[in-house]
């Protein structure tokens, strides 16, 4: 056992009918063998089954580490979006009821009912909200900005992204992510300049930048900044 990279539990089974591996989250590497088993050839197999074993335990890790930090977590009790200068306080309301759904009490106050225990459910609610939320305050927003800028689009999108903060289409299609409202508001109004200025200029070019700067003069700043801001995102919006 000692040339085995990773440890083992043996268990002896009256059903087993041969030796079968194991790997659970409770338990880690179990060898399951039927009784009166010879456990000395164990190691060798061991050996031979290596490239499987290590997968299936790497696969057991990452689930291990997924749990802690889902334990570890709550919902939140307050919501913030720096973009627009708003805050919710979070009410929790428990029912037995295995839904959750989100009421807007005041302009500063939100409740979660149903079945707040559920993370993964507070989750997925917590983002459908989102969504709406981006839809309700980024749609105007760009539109302003259309306006100011001269530049026209043709539709606009709303997407949960993990590095794009957005994009934009050769056929004018706008797309942003709805996490932009955890941005600063002078950063959110540089990416929606910045999109804007793609229907102009399809690229990165010299000519891009000059005209981005025309209507953001400190795009590179802002530029710098926003690499950091992923590190503000609330880990429910995820």
């Amino acid at each position: 056992m000692s040339n085995i990279p990773f440890p083992y539990i043996i268990r002896e089974s009256t059903r087993a009918r041969y030796l079968r591996f194991r790997v659970t989250l409770e338990r880690g590497l179990e060898v399951v063998v039927p009784r009166g088993y010879d456990c000395r050839r164990i190691p060798q197999l061991l050996e031979t089954n290596r490239d499987w074993v290590h997968h299936a335990l790497s696969r057991v890790d990452a689930a291990r580490v997924r749990q802690t930090n889902h334990a570890e977590r709550s919902v939140p009790t307050q919501i913030s979006f720096p973009s627009v200068g708003r805050t919710w306080h979070i009410e929790l309301l428990a029912t037995p009821s295995r839904s959750l759904s989100i009421a807007e009490l005041s302009e500063d106050r939100l409740q979660i009912r149903g079945d707040i225990s559920n993370i993964s459910l507070c989750d997925v609610t917590l983002q459908r909200w989102l969504l709406q939320q981006a839809h309700e305050i980024l749609t105007p927003l760009l539109c302003q900005l259309s306006r100011e800028t001269g530049i026209p689009f043709a539709k606009m999108a709303l997407r949960k992204q993990k590095t794009r903060w957005g994009s934009c289409s050769s056929r004018g299609t706008i797309s942003l992510n709805i996490k932009l409202l955890f941005v600063e508001p002078d950063l959110l109004r540089y990416i929606l300049i910045h999109e804007l200025c793609h229907v102009r200029q399809m690229n990165h070019s010299p000519r891009f930048w000059k005209l981005v700067s025309v209507y953001y003069a400190p795009y590179k700043e802002a530029h710098r900044r926003l690499k950091a801001a992923w590190k503000n995102m609330p880990r429910w919006a995820a």
